[in-house]
């Protein structure tokens, strides 16, 4: 299992509140978690950068003392407590009464892969010359979408298609989805922020991926994004069976 990634602070900002961090575990595990922070560039860079590294200790431990707890078990309770210790700390500081993150928490290991997201940051599986998105947005253009009052491909320029319905640190109870698939030896994960998602088409993405190498696919993504003026910060991260 290969991973490389790429981000950017755009073409707006000074700021990057977008961060990821990934590793690969001694029994050959590879997961990474990618955020995307909100409620101004203090406290969304802060978000962020507590959720990746929350997760990233939480996966070191979860080598190290891994009893019978599924994957997809551990990863629900991790991001539970994750949003539970983000929420206490914007409850303590009126400062960061926003503050609050998307997440993509993605693990790989023996050929299943098990993604964990809230928000609108992004997976996608790349396989058999396709491109198939994994994940449903929380955001208010996706309810309009799956309630047919806008076409989908009318998302993309909605004045609220930066309105997400939920994140990590806003609310004790935010909604987030668990998918598991298998994997097969070619195949590919791309998670990103929705910089990437609502800057390139799925038929780019994949034209990237299929048609670079491996280890320049998610810098040039992130490249192009930019080559376009994207105004959010842009990230991506692959994996690569």
């Amino acid at each position: 299992m290969k991973i490389t990634a790429h981000t950017d602070m755009g073409c707006r900002h000074t700021v990057n509140e977008d961060c990821y961090v990934a590793g690969r575990l001694q029994d050959g595990t590879c997961w990474a978690v990618l955020c995307d922070g909100m409620g101004g560039v203090s406290a969304g860079r802060e978000a962020g950068r507590f959720v990746a590294g929350y997760l990233a200790a939480a996966m070191e431990e979860f080598y190290l003392s891994r009893g019978d707890e599924s994957t997809e078990d551990f990863m629900l309770r991790m991001a539970g407590s994750c949003n539970a210790q983000l929420c206490r700390i914007s409850r303590d500081d009126t400062g960061r009464i926003t503050m609050g993150t998307t997440l993509v928490f993605a693990v790989v290991n023996s050929g299943r892969a098990s993604v964990l997201h809230s928000g609108d940051s992004r997976a996608y599986i790349i396989s058999c010359g396709a491109i198939t998105q994994l994940t449903t947005d929380h955001s208010m253009v996706q309810e309009l979408v799956d309630s047919g009052k806008i076409a989908p491909e009318d998302a993309k320029r909605h004045p609220n298609r930066n309105i997400i319905t939920s994140a990590i640190g806003v609310e004790a109870d935010p909604k987030i989805d668990l998918d598991s698939f298998c994997m097969r030896k070619g195949d590919s994960l791309l998670i990103c922020s929705d910089g990437l998602s609502n800057t390139l088409t799925d038929q780019e993405l994949l034209k990237i991926k299929t048609e670079s190498s491996f280890f320049d696919s998610a810098r040039l993504m992130v490249e192009l994004a930019v080559e376009r003026r994207v105004m959010d910060n842009v990230t991506a991260v692959i994996f690569e069976a």
